[in-house]
């Protein structure tokens, strides 16, 4: 069986190749399921929440890591993108260390092989312009 021309064998070393990208990307890289609960975080997720172990934070919802103010607009925000509309915001925050910083946050849907929206795709990346 072929998808797009690849073999079985061929698609599963692009899942994982793909995989090891978003593990080591520079930004923040969380994938949320339709309930808006973590499936996957990498790339600066764990150091940023200073969390050693992914086990840690999969399965829980994704604005329950960010400040009580803020939670009412992101799940706003990942409805929106649910529903087909991608978002670009930014965000300040003050993180664990008790430092603000200034995050650039894109929310978007990830489409299925039937074309219903099966997850969301978070990236942040952090814009502080430290002096």
């Amino acid at each position: 069986m072929t998808l797009d021309g690849f073999t079985n064998p061929d698609v599963n070393s692009a899942k994982a190749l793909r995989l090891a990208d978003l593990r080591n990307a520079p930004d923040s890289v969380v994938l949320l399921n339709t309930s808006g609960r973590i499936s996957f975080l990498g790339g600066e997720g764990l150091p940023t929440l200073q969390i050693d172990d992914l086990s840690q934070v999969v399965g829980r919802q994704w604005w329950d890591f960010w400040p009580e103010d803020q939670r009412v607009q992101l799940k706003k925000r990942f409805e929106d993108a649910l529903a087909g509309h991608p978002q670009e915001f930014r965000l300040r925050v003050a993180v664990t260390s008790g430092d603000l910083r200034d995050l650039e946050l894109s929310v978007s849907p990830v489409p299925g092989f039937d074309g219903k929206n099966s997850s969301i795709l978070v990236i942040s990346r952090d814009i502080t312009q430290d002096d």
